[in-house]
């Protein structure tokens, strides 16, 4: 089984429903090739204790009496619900369930920290997006002559430090949007930072499976937009664009002994800067043919060695 543990209180009721429908449709027949049964659960439903050992109980089930594959990443909008998924991401990795997101060595915060994972690549000497980080409370502004200074006059593009989907992320184009924009997460209780608006033909996502590249898509925002994520309305297309990148990729896999990774580029006229990296949830479903069929194979044949080598 194949568990996929979410933050239901992130999204509206209606939203849930679609987000349930759309993602059972779209993994369940690529993991049931394989062997694998795939269910989504709400991670609200699930108590997480320490009774002689690790405890996940789910509507009276203790889920890891039995050993299954989970994706938990450790992230949520709202303060308590990002504490509980980490104890939810803990527990887990505490049994002898595996942790299918948790594909990398090293701390667990370079699998969703944007600051620190590009820290981490430009160590690496990959090119990378200057980045800033917001300070909490009354000393956010502190960070906009920062910004200017290393910046210039905009446009900038403000996002969560440790959110995907396009969740949360703001293209301001003035010193005066800029300011109100830091006020406004400056009280959201969220790390947020600030990188430069690059002008880019695609923003580009490589997949490496056991260090080896995969494919990759590329994505473009709808007209008008700037955000280029599928789930924000943009679009995809595929390319044999990571070959620019692809020796690039293997370093960082590498590296960090990435079993699964999926690693994304701005494509940019002077060249691909990378932007960030993300684990076993990023998501590859609408990927065309063959390229899907490649893909989840290599995905769910990682997945199936990795819970039987540890049977």
């Amino acid at each position: 089984m194949i568990n996929w543990i979410y933050q239901d209180d992130d999204l509206e009721f209606d939203e849930v429903l679609r987000f349930e429908k759309s993602l059972s449709e779209r993994y369940l027949p690529l993991a049931r090739r394989i062997g694998f049964d795939f269910r989504l659960l709400r991670a609200g439903e699930i108590t997480v204790s320490c009774l002689d050992g690790p405890v996940m109980r789910y509507r009276g089930e203790d889920l890891l009496a039995t050993r299954q594959c989970y994706i938990a990443e450790d992230i949520s909008m709202a303060p308590q619900g990002l504490q509980h998924m980490r104890a939810i991401y803990r527990t887990i990795e505490a049994s002898d369930s595996v942790l299918l997101n948790r594909s990398i060595s090293g701390p667990d915060y370079l699998e969703r920290d944007k600051l620190a994972l590009l820290q981490y690549a430009a160590g690496l000497g990959v090119p990378t997006i200057g980045t800033l980080a917001v300070p909490a409370g009354k000393y956010a502004r502190q960070v906009i002559p920062e910004v200017q200074r290393e910046f210039g006059s905009g446009p900038y593009i403000i996002k969560p430090r440790e959110l995907g989907m396009g969740v949360g992320v703001l293209k301001v184009e003035s010193d005066q949007q800029l300011t109100s924009a830091i006020d406004i997460v400056s009280t959201t209780g969220t790390g947020y930072i600030v990188q430069p608006f690059l002008p880019h033909r695609a923003d580009m996502r490589v997949f490496i499976v056991d260090g080896r590249v995969v494919t990759s898509l590329s994505r473009k925002p709808r007209p008008g937009g700037y955000l280029a994520s599928i789930s924000q309305g943009g679009s995809l297309e595929v390319n044999d664009d990571h070959l620019q990148v692809e020796e690039m990729c293997h370093r960082i896999g590498r590296n960090l002994d990435a079993q699964f990774l999926c690693v994304d580029w701005l494509m940019t006229d002077s060249g691909p800067v990378l932007n960030e990296w993300s684990t076993a949830s990023a998501g590859f479903t609408l990927l065309p043919e063959p390229q899907l069929t490649v893909l989840s194979d290599a995905f769910f044949g990682w997945i199936k060695r990795t819970i039987e080598d540890g049977a």
